[in-house]
Formats: structure tokens, C-alpha cells, sequence
């Protein structure tokens, strides 16, 4: 199993991974170490101590606080947020933390598009939650909000009285043993921390951006994502949840129940901050993922054959986001031969047609950048999932209104089959399609997936 496990990261290697890995199985560390570079400039290497984001993982420290706060009988699940926040309007009146926890409230998703690192005070963001209508009534339904998480944050600074940070530090980090997991508070090695790529190009990282906005973390990303770790200190955390030294084993119950459905035909549901579902051997996982669409990041947990599989990397495509799936069926698979992420990239002009997927490429563009209303024609001939439809015209529709008075500068071809896209403004500025990683192909030069 080690053996092959290595050969498998190996591979992923040879073929342009950047990410840092850690496999435990019955107490034993089958692997822990990075391949590729978390500075391409400097040509430094991954390493196992090498900081990503965690992005949305950090649900689950936020999750946790709550129930240890619940523990300490300072707040209930069922109290409603209008017990911690002045003025709530009508409709929102009697939404519970439960809801906020399982994503069952009803708010928005998100308070608008790329405002991660946007300054926003906590009186702002309360009051553009209050204005946004609802998406369903609460209790009603599932849909993943970052500002439930947000809202949950608050509410622990509230009953705490003190910074959400300040109280994860304090409460969580320090009893797991865990110096290297926070936003501002760690004396982080700044040489250590990972630059995201995107696009071929070098995004930065978020202590950069923080400190950038005068060391605030927003509250569009605080208590939903965006928390520093690597695979090292989340073992410890994951080990600290198990051996009940952070919460009790019922709060921990409670913190992994399959509490909503995540989607229609009940495959998998969401607890607090985790989803749970089952593998192909019928047992339990306990998994979240996290990705602002530059760093990406899993966390699997497999009680029933006490294993954990934990991934990172700071260059997303298609296929980095599957690795640790991929490596959850070689453990368990002898004869499984496992997806290899193949990240090198072939750039194509503006004006290079070479095959037929960048020819559809060309007509995608522009119906980009010529506001064609006509998307009937080109998904009946190209896209091989009739159901994403919809989703598919409103992602178009988006790029058409962002992009119209651009130009394609270039193409990126990738070795998973998918392609990035890059445009160009009237004055010059260089940029991609959002987000990052556009269209994915199969075998018959059908659009397979788009968007992230």
C-alpha cells in the first residue's frame, strides 16, 4: 500500500503536481511530504511544513466552537439568531444556528462575487444580509451559504466576548497542539507559505492580501474559509477530534450526524461543516473540501478503517481536485489505477486553431465576447450534458456582461483535456475567464464541465 502510494505521488509529480500530501492508516503515517514548488519564482520546493489555505475546512473549526460554546452553556443550537443580533427584519427572525450550521437558513450563498479580501465592517455585512431576500424558507431546504459561516462567526465573538480568532487560538488550536493553523495570529515563516497559481500565473497568497487591507480579514471570508494550515497541523486536529480533547464524543456525534440531504437522491448530507456519506465499501466518510479556485484542499476521514487522507495544492485544475478521492481508491483498491493530474501546459495565440476542441474554444469565445443571445446551436452540437443547461447559459451570460469589449489573448491546453482562456481589455489588462479552470473536454470533443 505504501509502495504504491508513493508511486502513484511520484507520477503526480513527473507530471507537474504542486501540492503537500499526508496518509495515515491505523496510526501509521503512510505518507507525509510535497512535490512540486510553493514559489515558482524563488524555485522553492513543497514541503510537509509548507502553509496552504484551507479554504471552506475552516467550516469545521467554526463548527466546532459552536458546540464547544453549547458545551459550555453558553448557547443552544436551537436558539434562534435574533437572540444575538439587533434588528433582525421578520424573515429572518427564527432562523436557528442549526440552520446556519447545515446550510437550511435560507440567506444567500455569498454577498457578491470575488470579495474575499474586500474591507467590509461587521455593521455593513449584517446589513446586506438583511436586505437580501431569502433563497427558500428556512427549514425548507439545503443550499451552501459562506455567509451562514460568517454570521456563525460572529455570533461566537458575541457569546465569547472576544475575536473569533482569538477564541480558535485559545479554546482549539492550542489543545490539539497546533502552531501552525490561523489567519493573522501565527508568527508564520512568510518563506514557508505557498503562492497560489492561477492561469500560469502567480496570484500570491492570502497573508499577502491581508496584509495588503491593514491585516484585516474580511467578514465576506471570516469563519467560512480562507484559514492557513498545512497537512501536519490538520493531523493533529483531526487526532484531537477523535481523542474527544477539543469537544466530548457526543458533541463530536453531533458535529458528524448526517443531519440534511446535500442533494436530491440523498448520496451524501451535510452535518456541521462536514459532509457525510459512503464509499463504495459501504463505510463511512467524513470529508470536506475548500477552494477559492486557485489553492484547493480535502479532508477525508474514514472512522470505520481508521484512516484520513488529507490534500493541498496551490494550482487548481480538474484533476488536482480529485487526488485525494483517487488516492482513497488505491488504499483500498490493489488493482485501481489512479487519475494522474497532468498540469504541463501548450500556449496557443489567439489565432491558432489546431484541433478541433480549441476550434469550439473559438466559437465559445466569441459568443463571449460578441454577446450572441443564440447558445441553443452551440450546446445542442457541443455540450454533453443536456442538464447543465441552464447553469451553463447563466455562467455565459455572466462572462458576456463581465467581458464584452475584450479580446482572446490566449489559450492554455492542459493535459486533463481542459483549457484555460485569456482576454484581453481595450487598455491592456490581462485576464482569464473566471473562474480560472473554463472548459473540460471528453474523448469526443464534448464540453463535459465548466466553471469550477
Amino acid at each position: 500500500m505504501k509502495n504504491r502510494l508513493e508511486s502513484y505521488i511520484d507520477e503526480c509529480n513527473k507530471n507537474g503536481l504542486s501540492a503537500s500530501v499526508l496518509v495515515a492508516k491505523d496510526g501509521d503515517i503512510l505518507y507525509s511530504g510535497g512535490v512540486g514548488l510553493r514559489n515558482k519564482t524563488e524555485k522553492l520546493p513543497v514541503t510537509k511544513e509548507t502553509i496552504f489555505t484551507t479554504g471552506s475546512l475552516t467550516k469545521q473549526f467554526t463548527s466546532t466552537a459552536i458546540l464547544k460554546l453549547q458545551e459550555e452553556g453558553k448557547l443552544s443550537i436551537t436558539d434562534s439568531i435574533s437572540n444575538f443580533f439587533e434588528n433582525v427584519p421578520n424573515d429572518k427572525q427564527n432562523i436557528t444556528i442549526h440552520q446556519l450550521l447545515t446550510h437550511t437558513s435560507g440567506i444567500v450563498g455569498n454577498l457578491g462575487y470575488g470579495v474575499d479580501f474586500v474591507p467590509i465592517s461587521k455593521d455593513e455585512f449584517l446589513s446586506q444580509v438583511y436586505a437580501s431576500p431569502l433563497d427558500f424558507a428556512p427549514a425548507s431546504q439545503y443550499s451552501y451559504s459562506n455567509v451562514g459561516y460568517s454570521l456563525l462567526a460572529m455570533i461566537i465573538e458575541k457569546v465569547a466576548q472576544t475575536d473569533y480568532e482569538t477564541y480558535l487560538q485559545k479554546n482549539l488550536f492550542q489543545k490539539a497542539g497546533m502552531e501552525h493553523t490561523g489567519y493573522l495570529f501565527p508568527k508564520w515563516d512568510t518563506t514557508q507559505i505557498a503562492h497560489g497559481y492561477k492561469c500560469g500565473e502567480d496570484w500570491g497568497n492570502h497573508l499577502i492580501k491581508w496584509q495588503a487591507d491593514s491585516n484585516q480579514i474580511s467578514w465576506h471570508l471570516k469563519g467560512n474559509g480562507g484559514m492557513l494550515s498545512n497537512p501536519s497541523d490538520l493531523y493533529k486536529w483531526y487526532s484531537a477530534l477523535r481523542e474527544n480533547k477539543i469537544i466530548s464524543k457526543k458533541s463530536f456525534e453531533q458535529l458528524t450526524l448526517p443531519h440534511v440531504k446535500e442533494n436530491e437522491s440523498g448520496d451524501s448530507h451535510y452535518a456541521y461543516g462536514w459532509t457525510i456519506l459512503n464509499s463504495d465499501r459501504n463505510t463511512k466518510i467524513i470529508a470536506h473540501n475548500g477552494s477559492n479556485g486557485v489553492f484547493y484542499a480535502d479532508f477525508l476521514q474514514l472512522p470505520e478503517e481508521n484512516t484520513v487522507i488529507i490534500y493541498m495544492t496551490n494550482e487548481l485544475r480538474y484533476d488536482t481536485q480529485i487526488v485525494a478521492w483517487e488516492i482513497e481508491q488505491l488504499l483500498f483498491k490493489e488493482d485501481y489505477t489512479p487519475i494522474v493530474p497532468k498540469m504541463k501546459s501548450i500556449k496557443h495565440g489567439s489565432t491558432d486553431i489546431t484541433n478541433k476542441q480549441l476550434e469550439i474554444i473559438h466559437q465559445f469565445v466569441e459568443l463571449i465576447l460578441t454577446d450572441n443571445e443564440n447558445f441553443d446551436d452551440f450546446i445542442n452540437e457541443h455540450v454533453a450534458n443536456k442538464e447543465r443547461e441552464r447553469r451553463f447559459k447563466m455562467w455565459v451570460k455572466d462572462m458576456q456582461n463581465e467581458f464584452s469589449s475584450y479580446k482572446l489573448k490566449r489559450v492554455l491546453e492542459y493535459g486533463d483535456i481542459s483549457y484555460d482562456i485569456i482576454l484581453e481589455s481595450k487598455d491592456g489588462k490581462i485576464i482569464e475567464l473566471t473562474p480560472c479552470f473554463d472548459i473540460q473536454f471528453n474523448e469526443n470533443n464534448k464540453i463535459v464541465a465548466f466553471g469550477w
